[in-house]
């Protein structure tokens, strides 16, 4: 069983992407920097490719993350993944943010992503790095995720894979808001660049606040995003309903 992102086969290669979780994006997340002490989180996201080879093959990932202090948030992950007509539980990950708070009053603001996933199917685990960095201006939110990855443990490979997340969004109001989003491959350390030839999936989203329970409010985000360049798909339908509670500073 293939693991996302890092069973992910880079353009240029002797062999093509077979698989759904090879591909960027689904349920994937663009992370910010920000943590508030005493916030957390629960969120089920997922994406389902539509057309190509690998149409109708899908991710999902439930996530529960809280921040114990003012610049550390960690969280748990569970991943389940279909293909091939077979839905498999494939792997479980501990994920923790960091906020620099020094760069809060930058004009970007910065923070690190950490992510150790353990492979719950045969095959090696997987270490995630990300890069965060987030600039707020009134309404406008813009978001940037560099990333790099490899694989852990027995049979794994040394080699690095790289790749973004990227997110632009406009507040309307509290409750509503409307972007963009990417999510792309970038090359291995061996073969970096010749972005174009890699997969790149991009696409608007909405964001919608739709209740308030007890100290939080639930979230429902919808997007479609359209594949270019070598994916295995035309595009991809992403969802993610999130339930947020805690200090809203």
């Amino acid at each position: 069983m293939k693991r996302l992102l890092i069973a992910a086969t880079i353009a240029g290669s002797s062999l093509a992407p077979t698989a759904a979780w090879a591909e960027p994006g689904l349920a994937a997340e663009v992370y910010g920097p920000a943590v508030h002490q005493g916030e957390g989180e629960i969120a089920v996201r997922g994406g389902v490719l539509d057309g190509g080879d690998a149409d109708g093959e899908w991710q999902t990932k439930v996530e529960a993350a809280y921040a114990f202090t003012d610049f550390w948030r960690p969280g748990i992950v569970g991943e389940w993944e279909h293909e091939g007509g077979e839905t498999e539980f494939t792997a479980v990950a501990i994920e923790n943010v960091f906020d620099f708070t020094g760069t809060r009053d930058w004009p970007v603001h910065f923070g690190a992503y950490v992510e150790y996933e353990v492979n719950t199917q045969d095959g090696p685990d997987g270490l995630e790095l990300k890069l965060l960095m987030q600039r707020e201006r009134g309404p406008l939110n813009l978001t940037l995720n560099l990333i790099g990855e490899r694989e852990m443990g027995g049979g794994s490979s040394d080699t690095w894979e790289f790749g973004y997340a990227a997110e632009a969004g406009y507040a309307f109001n509290e409750d509503f808001t409307l972007g963009i989003q990417g999510f792309g491959d970038a090359g291995t350390d061996d073969d970096l660049g010749h972005f174009g030839d890699h997969a790149h999936y991009w696409g608007p989203f909405a964001q919608f606040e739709l209740a308030h329970v007890g100290a939080g409010e639930v979230e429902l985000q919808l997007g479609y995003l359209v594949g270019t360049g070598d994916t295995e798909a035309d595009g991809q339908f992403r969802f993610k309903v999130e339930y947020e509670f805690g200090d809203d500073d």
